[in-house]
């Protein structure tokens, strides 16, 4: 009889500040730009792995990175982030209270089965998050300076803004395994040997004489 899979998922996400609008709102506000996931699922002694980030350019609705979201975010055993009660839910649930309401309703279903086990916010413990600033690993990234991420929002230029969601979920997560010290370190070789394997596929794919 084989062991039933282990899910883990590191979250992030990112937002812009907007001013109040002319309409008399009290205070600024914040919106959602993009959100990135990295799921890493253990099943016996076998790691999957998938990482994907999305984003929306000004203009768009909020609701559609909770579409995108609800649609991949499965029930963790351990949801694993950084401020996860002071920034990062609360960015979730601010994006639902604009959307429709059967789209907040199915998001908040799929948020609050995500958060029904395991949370580890990892800005939680100080050695952790020293560790991680000394690292460099999750650092804001360039793209998400809050001038440059707002200018990229507003152009619709979002490339790096993925790319950064992606890596910093990617990060969290490494941060998380080496807590872990020798129970961490087989998942991070595997998820290490995940990543070559991924950037040679991008290199092949990016070739100069690929079909």
């Amino acid at each position: 009889m084989t062991n039933e899979p282990v899910s883990f998922v590191s979250l992030t996400a990112a937002t812009v500040a907007v001013p109040p609008a002319a309409n008399g709102d009290v205070g600024p506000g914040t919106h959602l730009v993009g959100v990135g996931l990295l799921i890493a699922t253990r099943h016996d002694a076998r790691w999957r792995f998938s990482s994907e980030a999305a984003t929306i350019a000004a203009g768009e609705q909020e609701q559609k990175l909770l579409l995108w979201l609800a649609d991949r975010l499965p029930m963790a055993d351990t949801l694993i982030g950084w401020q996860i009660d002071q920034r990062l839910v609360p960015a979730l649930l601010d994006a639902a209270a604009h959307a429709d309401a059967a789209i907040a309703h199915h998001f908040t279903q799929r948020l609050a089965r995500a958060l029904r086990r395991n949370v580890v916010d990892l800005s939680i413990d100080r050695h952790v998050a020293a560790v991680a600033g000394t690292a460099g690993e999750t650092a804001v990234a360039p793209s998400m300076a809050p001038d440059t991420l707002l200018a990229a929002w507003g152009l619709g230029r979002l490339d790096a803004v993925r790319a950064d969601l992606a890596a910093e979920a990617l990060g969290t997560w490494l941060f998380f395994l080496r807590q872990g010290r020798r129970a961490g370190a087989e998942a991070e070789a595997a998820t290490r040997a995940w990543m070559h394997r991924r950037r040679s596929i991008h290199l092949v794919e990016n070739a100069p004489d690929a079909a």
